[in-house]
């Protein structure tokens, strides 16, 4: 979705000039693709630095020609830097039937606390998981409060961010598939999105 985001940004900047661009960039994954449309027809974009122009909206866009990533960086550079940066991902893992973190990932969340102020103002979601132990009840809660405890601590910091959410899935989508009732400690987690 970032994607898009920014090939639309970088399209309605040059439409006051007599032509807009619109330049598909790398996504980070295997599949990229975007169709740019006019009344006139449609051009399908899937290969990054791929791009067309359009003179108006009622004209056909361009042939597809390939910019070089150097050309990207140099055309579009205050479009780059204004662009949102890829979300962060920390993984944060906790003692059975408990809120305590791991040592290794009192280390982790130091990290992840860093990562935030750099990011400030960001988003940050904070995601609990358990293993199979234990009702789905119980679980459900447990990960809420491991996922509060995480948001808690980061709260208590200060740091400006634009929203701060805690979140419990219990033993639903386990990182390792586990049967029930197994204690994994790999899925007694929280995960931490900084967008």
């Amino acid at each position: 979705m970032m994607i898009y985001r920014l090939l639309f940004i970088i399209a309605f900047v040059f439409v006051g000039c007599s032509k807009t661009t619109v330049v598909l960039l790398d996504n980070g994954k295997s599949q990229n693709a975007i169709i740019v449309s006019t009344d006139r027809g449609k051009t399908k974009l899937d290969k990054v630095g791929t791009f067309v122009n359009l003179n108006d909206k009622d004209d056909t866009p361009s042939e597809i020609k390939t910019m070089s990533k150097e050309e990207i960086n140099r055309k579009f550079s205050k479009v780059l830097a204004i662009s949102p940066a890829k979300p962060i991902k920390y993984m944060l893992y906790f003692k059975a039937n408990s809120i305590e973190l791991t040592d290794e990932s009192k280390e982790i969340l130091l990290d992840a606390i860093k990562s935030i102020v750099k990011r400030s103002p960001c988003m940050v979601d904070i995601i609990g998981h358990t293993d199979t132990v234990g009702s789905n009840d119980i679980n459900i809660k447990m990960s809420l409060k491991r996922a509060k405890h995480i948001k808690s601590i980061i709260k208590k910091r200060g740091i400006k961010v634009v929203s701060l959410t805690a979140k419990g899935y219990g033993e639903e989508d386990l990182l390792i598939k586990t049967a029930d009732n197994v204690s994994e400690a790999k899925n007694r987690n929280v995960e931490v999105f900084i967008k």
